[in-house]
């Protein structure tokens, strides 16, 4: 049985950038079976991004003999990874800057196009997680409003198998080095 690990991008990301290139090269060496998913990015709200995503987890898993299956997102395709995991049950959970974009972090003014996260609370989804280990991942650099989400939603986590890992001197970026070697430890992990 594989052990497979679904790599789902940030938004307008493709699994084809060089970051998950990279990240699928290091779990194929340590026996994983990468899964990258490429999410239809265009006028797509995340509840559809999710739908989409939960359908592809699906056939994909019908179609292999799947075994242990992980997710991995970053940013927006970690926010897609976070509402998933609240669906269906993972081995694992490795969220790398999940986006500020939900209820709690919305301002009053809204824009049209917020109305998607408008349904999204957080804090009661973090408790909700099905997966056995939980990974938060977070540049040191990046914006407060996303280091707070992911401390915030850390917190409300009710599984005790979770680590909240920062990542010192790294921006917005899956492909810096400093975040690569952070994933491949937290790959190291995983088992």
């Amino acid at each position: 049985m594989e052990k497979a690990v679904y790599i789902i991008p940030g938004y307008r990301h493709l699994p084809t950038h060089q970051a998950y290139r990279q990240i699928a090269k290091m779990l194929k060496n340590q026996g994983y079976l990468p899964v990258p998913v490429t999410i239809p990015w265009q006028q797509t709200t995340i509840a559809e991004n999710t739908a989409y995503f939960l359908h592809e987890l699906k056939k994909k898993r019908l179609g292999k003999k799947i075994g242990k299956q992980y997710l991995l997102g970053f940013s927006y395709g970690a926010m897609i990874a976070f509402i998933t995991s609240t669906k269906v049950k993972t081995d694992g959970l490795i969220l790398c800057s999940l986006s500020p974009y939900f209820e709690e972090d919305l301002q009053k003014e809204q824009n049209p196009h917020d109305q998607d996260f408008v349904n999204l609370k957080c804090l009661s989804l973090a408790k909700r997680i099905k997966a056995q280990k939980i990974f938060m991942l977070y540049g040191g650099k990046e914006d407060k409003s996303l280091k707070n989400r992911v401390r915030e939603a850390f917190g409300e986590i009710l599984n005790r198998h979770k680590y909240l890992l920062p990542i010192a001197r790294a921006e917005h970026n899956i492909g810096d080095k400093r975040y690569l070697h952070k994933i491949y430890e937290v790959i190291q992990q995983l088992n």
